[in-house]
């Protein structure tokens, strides 16, 4: 069974940068991608006004794969380096992994 898993985190367009430079200082991380999603969700309170009218938010995924023994480590750089937000993320087992 692989030590592996993947880290899933959205965060808000703005703060993009700050997370490609945060997970690209972290030691434990050798890669990671990065995506713009459209988040749907039920609550609207944090919408701007293009937001409410198009029904979704702007976001951006990165997926990082690591070492499950760094999990708690890169969680907590990732918390102490977002303090005035909260930033929504999960982890998923690696079953296999490679390249064809």
């Amino acid at each position: 069974m692989s030590e592996q898993q993947l880290l899933s985190i959205i965060v808000p367009i703005d703060l993009r940068d700050d997370m490609v430079d945060v997970l690209a200082g972290c030691d434990m991380v050798s890669g990671f991608n990065m995506s713009s999603i459209a988040g749907y969700s039920r609550e609207h309170s944090q919408y701007d006004l293009r937001e409410l009218v198009e029904g979704y938010r702007a976001l951006c995924q990165f997926d990082v794969i690591h070492q499950q023994v760094h999990q708690v480590e890169l969680l907590a750089q990732l918390q102490q380096a977002f303090v005035s937000t909260s930033i929504r993320y999960w982890i998923t087992p690696i079953r296999e992994q490679g390249h064809l």
